[in-house]
């Protein structure tokens, strides 16, 4: 089915790449479901360009009067204006809405009895029927059904928008003046998939409340000649010295020498940092808000982790520890969107073993790190657990980590005992995590 836009060339390969995108998303979700690449290619260009145009009524080609519709709502409804707030000169944004968009279209279309090829493919008996009624009402004019049909899925799509926004900025970072070469347009079933899972949006609604975590960010830095730039000063060091002190006359440039007044680059030296490494407790007892705290708290630290370029792992455990997801400083979005997934679909369930937990992130550390510095454990728990003290402690000072211990509504003396920090959290609100990522990093 040709497409209804102006000014788009349907033929181009990267045009049909995009259209192709969509198409291939939407098999990942549902088998069968079929839409023509010229309808995806309009979705998209209608989601990504500032100001789309539509063709004509009268230039429309044969057969394409409920594809037409289709675009013309989602250009005029208001909550698909709405939506492409999201969208426009954002690609990876405009595959992933029009992808969920076009998932929403075929699942309201199932529930009104509408067959949803009639919107881009072939026709049906039944649809041709239902085209030759509309005809009687009135030549490319759209049942009320369809009507219906696509706003409904427009506000489906709109309710997810904005958690797929989030994702993005989650993935990308959110450093200004800092851009990224690479994108999330291989991984849009998987931000489909999580945007779904109802836990992420509230456990990104508990992160939005969290101030500026740059604010909280630490990099140890030391002054060194060959540093980065980062300023000026007033000393005699000539081999940091400003081009500019050089025009002046040598008996007044000898003089400012010997006092020590030339005005100098400063330039600093960033230290490299260990890992940043939560151990989250799944168990039984970490239910409800618990978890959801627990889990937008692990994932502020990561954020923190990327602007420190430090390294993050992160275990869950209840009475053994599950798998370690690994997050390198400067990481692919596809690795990162793998740690997202996994912080959302773990649900709470088992017992509780703390000392192990805590042994098996240390030898995390050992054998992964060439450890320079001192690295952070952050286990976010409520248990009780007894603790093997001694030899928790030889495990730490082995790894060269710093203990934090953040406990949710709970109190344990052990774990207190062998502690570096700890944080007892009561209230469940964005100031105690706020008090958990200030208590990661060294001056």
């Amino acid at each position: 089915m040709p497409g209804v836009l102006k000014n788009i060339d349907y033929q181009d390969p990267f045009t049909r790449y995009k259209g192709q995108k969509i198409i291939d998303n939407i098999k990942k979700f549902k088998h069968g479901l079929e839409y023509s690449i010229d309808l995806a290619i309009d979705i998209y260009y209608s989601l990504y360009l500032p100001f789309p145009r539509i063709l004509e009524p009268s230039a429309l080609p044969i057969g394409a009067e409920k594809h037409y519709e289709i675009i013309k709502t989602l250009l005029v409804d208001e909550e698909a204006k709405a939506l492409r707030h999201y969208t426009v000169a954002d690609s990876f944004a405009s595959v992933a809405i029009g992808t969920l968009f076009l998932i929403n279209l075929s699942e309201e279309m199932d529930k009104s009895n509408i067959n949803q090829q009639s919107s881009g493919e072939g026709k049906s008996q039944g649809a041709a029927k239902r085209e030759q009624s509309e005809e009687n009402q009135g030549e490319g004019s759209l049942s009320q059904d369809l009507n219906n049909v696509i706003k409904n899925a427009i506000r489906k799509t709109l309710d997810k928008a904005e958690t797929i926004k989030e994702v993005e900025s989650l993935v990308y970072g959110q450093r200004a003046g800092i851009g990224h070469t690479l994108n999330l347009d291989d991984d849009v079933s998987t931000v489909l998939r999580l945007v779904r899972n109802t836990d992420i949006k509230n456990i990104l609604a508990l992160l939005a409340k969290i101030l500026d975590i740059k604010a909280f960010a630490k990099r140890k830095r030391v002054r060194y000649q060959r540093g980065e730039i980062e300023g000026y000063f007033m000393g005699f060091d000539v081999e940091r010295i400003v081009p500019t002190e050089l025009a002046y006359p040598s008996i007044y440039l000898y003089a400012k020498i010997s006092e020590g007044n030339i005005l100098l680059y400063d330039k600093i030296l960033y230290m490299s940092l260990g890992p940043i490494y939560v151990l989250l407790d799944k168990s039984g007892s970490m239910d409800g808000n618990k978890i959801l705290w627990a889990k937008a708290t692990a994932l502020a630290l990561f954020m923190k982790s990327r602007i420190e370029r430090r390294p993050y792992y992160i275990r869950f455990f209840d009475s053994e520890p599950y798998d370690l997801i690994k997050v390198k400083s400067g990481a692919k979005p596809s690795e990162v969107m793998k740690l997202i997934e996994y912080i959302a679909m773990v649900r709470n369930g088992g017992g509780t073993d703390i000392s192990k937990a805590i042994i098996t992130a240390c030898n995390d550390i050992l054998r992964n790190e060439v450890v320079r510095d001192v690295s952070d454990i952050i286990i976010i728990t409520d248990g009780e657990d007894r603790i093997a003290k001694s030899l928790v402690r030889k495990s730490l000072q082995h790894a060269k980590a710093k203990l934090i211990s953040v406990m949710v509504m709970g109190e344990n003396d052990d774990l207190k005992q062998i502690s570096s920090k700890y944080l007892k959290v009561v209230k469940l609100t964005e100031k105690d995590a706020i008090s958990v990522i200030e208590s990661t990093g060294h001056e």
